[in-house]
Formats: structure tokens, sequence, C-alpha cells
């Protein structure tokens, strides 16, 4: 292809439509590269494969950052089965299960730990689903719906949180654009004034809250609950020793430990001791921090494992392989999936999108129409990180020319909604993409079928922003005050899951509920 077209789209389309009518998620990824790879070629269908597997697949493979991915999700995915074999996991559940006795409650437990891990969204996937599952297995939660809460809270939490890995870079393209107009002041105020504009990751928290709490389903997720609903529940085993919790909580705890350890020392390192919070944190490599806890804590895993029993060594490493063995085809739909991201940016995809949303806005549409633009860039490139860097230097920069001020303490509404729109419809993109790495990642963490979560979720990701758009940043383009928006979305959120949702457990039965074994 000469230029970018609207035939950039093809792969995207592609993609989502096989995926959620197939749910053969390897296959739909794979055609859709080799539809990208056949656009470049002119056609050409063997120069097409030769080209999707060297150098697209390739150089997904080899790039430093995607081969941490990889081996940190084959640590902690060994580090859980270990601890799981050791009997760990079983009684650090058997400790949290008091807390979560109900379904409701158990959806709401992992709502809280998906709040929690906030300074990473992929610690989030990785953390939250391995961690919770054992519990919401035992309360006959449908892992589609952790894979829905723990995706929810994931870069939803990382966006928004006043620190975590996602902060520094934001406010970096921020700063960019107010210094190239010349504007005064500190890129984090700016940043800060405009978090009640971030309507989706906001919105969407809520959201999923609505649905744990008052456990209703609607669309494919009501079908997926019923089903677990109605499957005989693990069988009770003889109560574990609370003392092999440990095996289990210690990985955890130095996983969670050693990463926001790394994330500071490296930020240190980075941005100086003097720095702010945001700029330590921002000026860390995640995927260094990641790499090193998932590291530590398998190690851990694996020498609790051999000295806690006699003979456990062979039969820890033996688990360990094992846990990496199982996430073999979602390491082969992350890798596609990286695959088809590079083949779209050589299409162009992202700059077509951009040239087809047009010179002439009226200035209250900004907000609206950026958020638009950035879920679907998101959306067809699956990185929300991607969209950031491409719509913020170019939407920015147009609100501050139809709008300017000289300081960010005198900054306009439009210009903070606007910035806020792009980062609020990466998000949603990415939430919604089938080939974002938190969407794979939530799936693995949870072992949850990747296109069954994929159709399950984006229902309620839709909804989501659909409100975020009609109750938030369109009314934002006219003025509204975000403190007056953020009361009627939440309101939208709780009457559309109390509308659309039927509860599947309304008397939380007996059936529903786990009672740990008597010791």
């Amino acid at each position: 292809m000469d230029s970018p077209s609207a035939l950039s789209l093809i792969p995207v389309l592609l993609a989502v439509a096989l995926t959620l009518s197939t749910r053969q998620v390897v296959l739909s990824l794979g055609l859709a590269v080799f539809s990208a790879a056949l656009l470049l070629e002119g056609g050409n269908p063997w120069a097409a494969v030769v080209r999707a597997v060297d150098p697209f697949m390739l150089d997904a493979i080899a790039d430093r950052d995607h081969a941490k991915v990889t081996l940190f999700s084959l640590f902690i995915a060994a580090t859980v089965k270990v601890s799981s074999d050791a009997g760990g996991t079983r009684a650090l559940i058997a400790l949290v299960a008091p807390l979560a006795r109900g379904r409701r409650s158990g959806m709401v437990a992992t709502w809280l730990a998906g709040m929690l891990v906030f300074f990473d969204d992929y610690a989030n996937c990785l953390i939250v689903g391995s961690s919770m599952r054992p519990l919401t297995d035992r309360l006959r939660i449908s892992r589609e719906k952790l894979a829905y809460i723990v995706d929810s809270t994931a870069a939803p939490m990382a966006t928004v949180a006043l620190v975590s890995t996602w902060i520094g870079f934001e406010v970096g393209l921020m700063d960019d654009a107010l210094q190239a107009r010349g504007v005064q002041g500190s890129a984090y105020s700016f940043f800060l004034a405009g978090l009640p504009y971030r309507f989706y990751p906001l919105l969407t928290l809520a959201f999923t809250f609505f649905i744990a709490a008052s456990g209703r389903d609607f669309g494919p997720m009501r079908q997926a609950e019923a089903q677990a609903l109605a499957a005989a529940p693990p069988p009770d085993e003889d109560a574990p020793h609370p003392g092999k919790a440990l095996l289990a909580a210690l990985p955890i705890a130095t996983l969670v430990g050693v990463t926001a350890g790394s994330l500071w020392t490296q930020g240190r390192a980075s941005a100086g001791p003097e720095a702010p919070l945001f700029e330590i944190v921002g000026g860390a490599n995640g995927y260094d921090a990641m790499l090193q806890g998932s590291t530590a804590s398998l190690l851990l895993a694996l020498l609790l494992a051999t000295v806690s029993f006699r003979d456990r060594g062979a039969r820890a490493a033996s688990a360990a392989i094992a846990g990496m063995s199982e996430l073999f085809e979602a390491l082969v739909v992350l890798i596609l999936a990286w695959t088809l991201g590079s083949c779209l940016g050589e299409l162009g995809t992202a700059q077509w999108l951009l040239a087809a949303m047009g010179d002439s806005l009226p200035l209250w549409s900004l907000p609206g129409l950026t958020f638009l633009l950035s879920a679907a860039i998101a959306f067809a490139t699956g990185t929300s990180f991607g969209t950031m860097a491409i719509v913020m230097p170019l939407v920015l920069p147009m609100s501050l020319d139809l709008a300017p001020f000289a300081e960010v303490s005198a900054a306009g509404f439009i210009p903070l909604a606007t910035a806020s729109a792009v980062l609020s419809g990466a998000t949603w993109g990415d939430h919604c993409s089938p080939i974002s790495d938190t969407t794979v990642l939530s799936s693995t963490g949870s072992g949850c079928d990747h296109a069954a979560h994929v159709r399950t979720q984006l229902p309620y990701a839709l909804a989501a922003g659909a409100i975020a758009l009609l109750l938030g940043h369109l009314p934002a383009g006219f003025g509204l005050s975000p403190w007056l928006l953020l009361p009627l979305g939440l309101l939208g959120c709780a009457a559309t899951v109390g509308l659309l949702g039927k509860r599947g457990d309304s008397q939380e039965s007996t059936a529903a509920r786990y009672t740990p074994p008597e010791p």
C-alpha cells in the first residue's frame, strides 16, 4: 500500500469478527496478520506469508520488552503452580474464604484486590487473576467473570492512580504539548486537574463494582455465570494446615514487594532522589521491575516447597515446568497480537483514522470526538500507550490553539477535557480490543478462554463506554462541570446494571456459598 486508506481496517475487522464468531483466537489472529501482510505485499500470497513471519513475527518475538513480558508471565505461572502443588494456595484461600462466603462478596473481594494492585496493569492481570482464581472457582464464579473483573481494574486503575507505571508516560506527553505552546506550570498539575474528566476509567471501575455487588448480569456473561453456577463445585478436601498458606502468601508478597521496590530504586536512579513520586515511578522500567519481581517470587516458591517437605525439589521443578506449559496457547496469542500491531503500524491504520477525523471541528465536539478517535485507534491497534503517543501530540496542541491559556492554574476546560479524553478513549479501546496485551493477560491470569473473555466482556465495556461518552465527554464539551457529570455517570451505571442485568443467584443460596471444610 502506498498510503494509508480504509483498507487498513480490514485486518482489525477480520480479527474481531472471526474471534467473536469462531472463538478460535489463534486462527483469527493468524488470518488477520496474513491479510495485513497481503495488503502490504500487493496481493502476493507467498510474499505475504514470508513477510508475516520475517520480519513481523520475528521482530515481535525478539523485542526485549516483549521477551520480558513472556518471561515474567512464565515465571508467575510457574510460581502459582508450585505454590498450588505444595498446598499453599488452598491454605491461603481457606484463610481468606470467611471474608467472601457468598458469590457476590467473592466478586467484590476480587474487585478490591484489583484496586489494590494499582501500580501496573500487567501486574494486576497476573497477580489478581491467579491469586483469586481458586476462591472464585470454589464459589462457582465463572472464569469469564473473574477475567472481566481483573481486566476492568487493570488499565482503568493504573491510568487514574496518582502513582503508577502509566503516569510518567502520560504526564510526559502532556508536558511536551504544554511546553510547545508556551504554557507555564507543572504538567503533573495539569494531569491532576484533568482527573475528574477521565470518565471511562472512573465509570468502568464503578460499573464493575455494581456488577459484582449486585450479582446481576446480562448478555453472554449471564450465560457463563449460569453455567458456572450449575456446575458441580470442586470437591471438598481436608482442611490444610494454616502454616501452608505461607507457601503461597510469601511468593505473592515477594512479587508485589520486589516489583514495587524495583520501580522505586530504578526511578530514583533515573529521576533523582529529590524528584516527585510520580517522576520516580515514571522514570522506572516497568518491564524490568515485573521481571525482577517474578524471578524473586519463583525462586522463593521453589525454595519454600523444597525445604518444607522431603524430596520436594524434583516435584517442585516438575510443577514449575507444568505451570509454564499451560501458558503455551496464551503466549502464541500474545505473539500474534504483537505481530498484528506491527502490521497495522506499517499499514498506517492510526494515521488513516486521524485523517478521517477531518480538520474543521466545532470546539464543543473536541472532547467527545477525541474520545471516540482514541478508542477506535486503541481498539484497532491493541495498544493504549501507542494511541496516547499518536493522538496526544495532535489534539492537545489543537485544543490549546482553540482555547489558549498562559498558565496551568488558569487552564480552560476544553484542553483539560480533551487531554483526558485521549487517555480515557485509549483505555476504552484497549479494554475492548481482543488483541490488547491486558486483554490477553487477563484471560491468562484468570485461566479463561480468551475468546470467551472477549465475548462476555464486550457488552459491559461498550455499556460503560457509552455512558462515559453520553454523560461525560460530550456534555463536558459544553462546559458542564465534571463534578456534576460523574454522579450522573454513576447513576447511569447503576441504572444500566439494574435494568439490563438479572440476578443468577437471587437468594444467595447455600449452593452458591463456600463453607471451608472442617479441620
